[in-house]
């Protein structure tokens, strides 16, 4: 016989192995252990069920490296799915305490406040304002100066900062921000009259960008938490 006459020969054999092993197995624990106590009775059973069906004799040691490796691939399969099984409860029970956490009012207001902190940071260092002049209350155009290109390069600063996507579309809606009529240059107390908004400072006129109530540090704090879930 020659040598790709042997090879095919052996093929065939491990595929009408691997056959009656599907047939009488599965990836159980019960069919692990039966496979485990009784290998040499399967291996023999193989062999001989080959031998009366095809009058070809089979190796025994072969047949018995592929019951081996069905038990690998068992063995495997549990471990993986076990692994599975653990990492799903871990995170049904992580999710549990973080709904149960977050539904605490002492939770909340001391990670908003740990949000504060942080977002009063990034507009000092963005506005160029003391951040003891930072507060929840405090308007971010009125109080802190900013304009239109201000506010877009805060929402890349709080992007890096909470390491979030952050939509300027969403951002602007969250303030209340109308985007910017290049073309006008509107007058502060128009402004101040459509809003309702009381001025803390003086100016002259404000431009490209209206200015909006809801645009106060508060809401920044805000807008931060509802896009952190898991701050």
């Amino acid at each position: 016989m020659s040598e790709a006459d042997n090879d095919y020969e052996l093929d065939v054999l491990r595929m009408v192995i691997n056959k009656f092993l599907d047939e009488s197995t599965s990836l159980t624990k019960s069919s692990l252990n039966a496979l485990e106590t009784r290998r040499d009775w399967v291996v023999w059973d193989v062999a001989t069920r080959i031998y009366s069906q095809s009058g070809c004799r089979v190796e025994l040691t072969m047949v018995r490296d592929i019951v081996n490796s069905r038990i690998r691939i068992i063995k495997n399969h549990l471990a993986e799915e076990a692994r599975r099984l653990i990492e799903q409860k871990a995170q049904q029970e992580a999710e549990e305490a973080r709904r149960a956490a977050e539904s605490n009012p002492q939770f909340i207001a001391k990670r908003k406040s740990e949000i504060f902190v942080r977002v009063r940071k990034v507009i000092s260092k963005q506005l160029s304002v003391d951040e003891k002049d930072v507060t929840l209350e405090s308007h971010l155009s009125i109080d802190l100066g900013a304009d239109p290109v201000d506010l877009i390069e805060l929402s890349m600063n709080l992007e890096e900062e909470f390491d979030i996507d952050i939509s300027e579309e969403d951002f602007m809606n969250a303030l209340g921000i109308v985007p910017p009529d290049m073309g006008c240059s509107l007058d502060i107390s128009d402004i101040l009259n459509i809003f309702n908004i009381k001025p803390k400072i003086t100016s002259p006129t404000v431009s490209k960008s209206k200015v909006a109530e809801k645009a106060i540090v508060r809401n920044v704090v805000e807008f931060i938490w509802e896009n952190t879930p898991c701050f």
